[in-house]
């Protein structure tokens, strides 16, 4: 295995050490599940995908030739909800198993991965034939995003050596940062790639898995750890140190850690602090209705750094949610989590 992995803490630097990488080596893919931070990476001039679309642009398209019912060089599209007629809706509820059955909701229909594309096509009066003949056009794969999500699960699963071959000639090395987030075929494609000979950086922060998976990430032995932050005032670590019991150091900042009633989080709202929030449910709603400065999920939040003072509001929060939310900001916290999750 040519594999490296790397965990640090939030704010630890894991993007600029990314960033190094990429500077100073050439031909790399920079790959992370948040938008925002391939972004970041792209807009310094560096090659860089989210997982989803590696595969959208580069890896789906050259298997439209190996794979029956797909169509030979089929131009790939989403499909719109917007766009769809009532009687194709159901294409909504296509899905691909593992080993290439075809779904109807939960369904097994009579249809497979190795049904040809031009016998589909000759074929009148089957069920589901109205939805694969649009999904599987004959110059068109026409996906959702679930239906795209279940296909490259079925590719990553059934064509392993075809994709490593691919992304062997094609690149140097990969970095995969944010991997604590990867789940379903973007976590299966992770492994691929770590049990092949591809150069392989691995980063991440385990502590920071709040959207689903990472359980593969989290048994990773890292090959270098680092517990300081270079973002978080160490008042603020100190304080997720005491009450989360996640080790993280931070920098020489001074801040303030405060817990306040919920009923008085909207009187912390001068325009500039950033409302953070788990969800706009409940009496959540009225104070992110009201908040005059920015405001944010925790989950898009994430991967960002924000400057100046956060609000976190809720009775309750998870608490590698709590912990992301907290080491957003490299300021003060104002916080109404009364219970944490563990």
């Amino acid at each position: 295995m040519n594999s490296k992995v790397i965990k640090f803490v939030a704010g630890g630097g894991k993007t600029t050490l990314s960033e190094t990488i990429l500077s100073n080596n050439e031909n790399g893919l920079y790959l992370a599940f948040t938008n925002s931070v391939v972004r970041n990476i792209r807009d310094r001039g560096h090659l860089s995908r989210t997982i989803d679309s590696l595969f959208t642009s580069f890896i789906l398209p050259k298997f439209t030739s190996a794979i029956p019912i797909i169509g030979s060089g089929s131009k790939l599209t989403f499909i719109e909800d917007s766009s769809i007629p009532n009687y194709l809706k159901g294409v909504r509820n296509i899905r691909v198993d593992l080993n290439g059955v075809i779904h109807n909701r939960a369904k097994a229909t009579n249809f497979t991965m190795k049904t040809k594309n031009e016998e589909l096509h000759l074929m009148d009066k089957q069920t589901n034939l109205q939805f694969l003949k649009h999904i599987f056009d004959k110059d068109e794969l026409r996906l959702t995003h679930e239906l795209r999500n279940s296909i490259c699960y079925y590719v990553v699963r059934n064509y392993k050596k075809e994709i490593i071959q691919l992304l062997y000639e094609r690149f140097s090395y990969i970095i995969i940062d944010e991997a604590q987030d990867l789940s379903g075929y973007k976590e299966e494609f992770a492994k691929i790639l770590f049990e092949s000979p591809i150069h392989l950086v691995i980063l991440g922060d385990e502590n920071q898995n709040i959207v689903s998976g990472g359980e593969w990430f989290e048994k990773l032995l890292a090959d270098e750890v680092r517990n300081e932050s270079f973002r978080c005032p160490d008042d603020n670590c100190k304080w997720i140190r005491e009450n989360l019991n996640i080790e993280i150091y931070g920098n020489n900042d001074k801040s303030n850690f405060l817990i306040i009633e919920f009923e008085d989080a909207i009187n912390y709202d001068d325009g500039i602090r950033t409302l953070l929030y788990y969800s706009h449910a409940g009496k959540n709603k009225r104070v992110i209705s009201e908040w005059r400065g920015p405001k944010e999920t925790i989950k898009s939040a994430k991967g960002g750094t924000i400057l100046n003072d956060i609000v976190i509001i809720g009775n309750e929060l998870n608490l590698k949610s709590y912990y992301t939310a907290i080491t957003r900001t490299k300021a003060n916290v104002y916080s109404t989590i009364s219970k944490i999750n563990g």
